[in-house]
């Protein structure tokens, strides 16, 4: 049910919220998120890493970052610096790692911020949503790091190979 407000031409929904004066109202509403899918591990073994990972997955995510054309390979290297910042803090150390989750977390917002700024694509923001969703032991964090290593490597490649084409 939508009410009108006098003659300014704002409509509000039930819930109250303002949309404006147009009729296009989910035009500005965000895209769905892009479906990304990483597995770190052969099915609930936590101790194999999965066969693929850093070579299958990591190629497609590479190729899903680079292909959407609003990542530029600055801005995937700025993200995983931040990964490698924190893990030069943790140094392999449980206590250490418990102390930095918070900021691993953290990267989140970051991304949220970069988004907003319309310095990253959609896939690449679900990509590190996502990565960071996968943090919740020491372990988990030493594979992410490398999965994002290999992904750079591969977008790094990806990226260049698209410059050459054009």
């Amino acid at each position: 049910m939508v009410y009108s407000q006098g003659n300014s031409g704002s409509h509000y929904n039930k819930e109250g919220g303002n949309r404006g004066s147009n009729n296009n109202f989910h035009a500005n509403a965000p895209a769905p998120p892009i479906n990304i899918n990483i597995e770190l591990y052969e099915g609930n073994d936590k101790s194999k890493i999965r066969l693929d990972l850093f070579d299958t997955q990591a190629e497609k995510h590479a190729k899903g970052i680079i292909d959407e054309r609003k990542n530029k390979i600055n801005q995937i290297r700025i993200f995983y610096n931040q990964f490698i910042v924190l893990n030069e803090k943790i140094n392999n150390s449980e206590e250490n790692f418990r102390r930095q989750l918070p900021y691993i977390k953290m990267i989140k917002a970051r991304v949220k911020y970069s988004k907003g700024r319309k310095n990253i694509g959609d896939y690449f923001e679900n990509f590190l949503l996502k990565c960071v969703d996968k943090v919740n032991t020491l372990e988990d964090f030493k594979i992410i790091c490398s999965f994002f290593e290999t992904v750079v490597g591969y977008a790094t490649y990806y990226d260049k190979e698209n410059n050459h084409a054009q």
